[in-house]
């Protein structure tokens, strides 16, 4: 059993009461008392409702990842005592951070009763699940952000590369900037990241101009960056890294003359965990992220609660149990229908959608980074509802267009661009 601060005397009055409903304002009063989580195991058959939708959750509560899979299961507890609806289960099942765990632990969710899955959270884990619950045409749910998981029936609530990039190149080339430089790690996500800033480029009559690849495990840029910077045919240069790593790089460029106005820097959402206040390289720089309008009622019960900050995730987990609530009384024509439905849904991370492709869409709030924080200079709306995550053929892209590739064979770059 799991002992929780019951915080919330009221119901979270949410956005997720409907398939296209409006999240409201949030009515909360604390109080001292405390009860406790029930075992979903063995869950007490007077909690049920006749037509009550069984979910099975799959989370990495031991193993690498178990620190993760905790916190992204209170996270849903949260959401549980907001939502006081007993119209949806939910049990836990523990894929132990590995592929053959995940697995398992849809085995099990599916002979218990699963007719939805939440999770799991790595692309190896939701690969073996997927097996498993398509064969017994049960829709999975998952927090990946791997775009590798395209199958009919698997879906990602998560916070794609795609659509970061998209929401970023769009707002810099409405600015004027149409020359793109990218500074990506040598792995799967940095060519995701390439490919999907080379489409977005291509939709907003823009180009990726250079691309620099380096080491994931490198603490030294110097070098990739002199190179980058060696012929300077961009106007933007977009870094996919956070942390020290991102002010290293940053100061990189500084060093090479590199700097703003002349070139605008752009970022992801990696960059919101890096308290950038102080890099004055970075000032005007902007990223995007989920909206905060409604996450900061999420971060501040999260913290009241568990005595510590929520990484971004958990509040995605927060949101999928909101789904699985509507999917629980709003849904008359088949799971797969409603939770593709083009209207979408509100969450604590603002407006969402899930498309039949797999691929999510979130409104994305834009960040610039500034000495007293980041200031959103472009609000997240719902102008591109209608987004539509499209494929593209690199093929089709004249070679005299294709980026200069640093750090990296250029055969092996669009090699690995056609077969990711």
């Amino acid at each position: 059993m799991q002992v929780l601060k019951k915080i919330a005397l009221f119901f979270l009055v949410i956005g997720l009461f409907g398939c296209n409903g409006r999240l409201t304002d949030n009515h909360i009063s604390l109080s001292d008392q405390k009860y406790e989580i029930v075992d979903y195991d063995v869950l007490d058959e007077s909690l049920r409702t006749e037509n009550a939708l069984n979910v099975g959750v799959l989370l990495p509560l031991s193993g690498k990842a178990a620190n993760i899979g905790q916190g992204m299961q209170n996270a849903m507890f949260l959401a549980l005592d907001d939502l006081k609806n007993n119209k949806v289960v939910l049990k836990f099942y523990d894929t132990k951070s590995t592929g053959i765990g995940a697995k398992q632990a849809a085995e099990k969710a599916i002979a218990g009763g699963a007719q939805l899955i939440l999770g799991p959270l790595m692309s190896d884990e939701v690969k073996n699940t997927s097996r498993v619950a398509l064969s017994d045409d049960i829709p999975v749910i998952s927090f990946t952000t791997s775009p590798q998981i395209k199958k009919k029936g698997v879906y990602s609530i998560g916070l794609l590369n795609g659509e970061q990039i998209d929401r970023i190149v769009s707002y810099a080339t409405a600015k004027g900037k149409t020359r793109l430089a990218l500074l990506l790690p040598d792995n799967n996500s940095g060519l995701n990241i390439l490919k999907s800033a080379m489409m977005s480029a291509l939709n907003y009559n823009a180009r990726v101009t250079q691309v620099g690849f380096y080491n994931p495990e490198s603490v030294d840029f110097s070098s990739i960056v002199k190179e980058l910077s060696s012929s300077v045919d961009f106007d933007t240069v977009l870094i996919a890294d956070g942390g020290n790593r991102l002010k290293s790089m940053a100061s990189m460029f500084a060093y090479n003359d590199i700097l703003y106005p002349d070139v605008l820097f752009l970022g992801t959402a990696a960059w919101d965990n890096t308290n950038l206040s102080k890099e004055t390289m970075l000032y005007h720089s902007v990223y995007p992220m989920v909206s905060k309008k409604y996450g900061s009622y999420f971060t501040e019960k999260y913290k009241n609660t568990f005595g510590e900050q929520p990484k971004t995730v958990y509040s995605f987990a927060y949101d999928s149990v909101l789904l699985a609530s509507v999917l629980s009384s709003k849904c008359q024509n088949g799971l797969d229908v409603c939770i593709t439905n083009k209207n979408g849904f509100n969450g604590v991370n603002g407006y969402f959608k899930i498309l039949p492709t797999g691929q999510s869409y979130h409104s994305l709030d834009v960040l610039e980074v500034t000495k007293d924080g980041p200031k959103v200079v472009s609000s997240a709306n719902r102008k591109n509802e209608n987004y539509v995550e499209n494929e593209m053929d690199i093929r089709y892209i004249p070679y005299e267009q294709l980026p200069k590739i640093y750090g990296k064979n250029s055969s092996e770059v669009i090699s690995g661009l056609y077969n990711n």
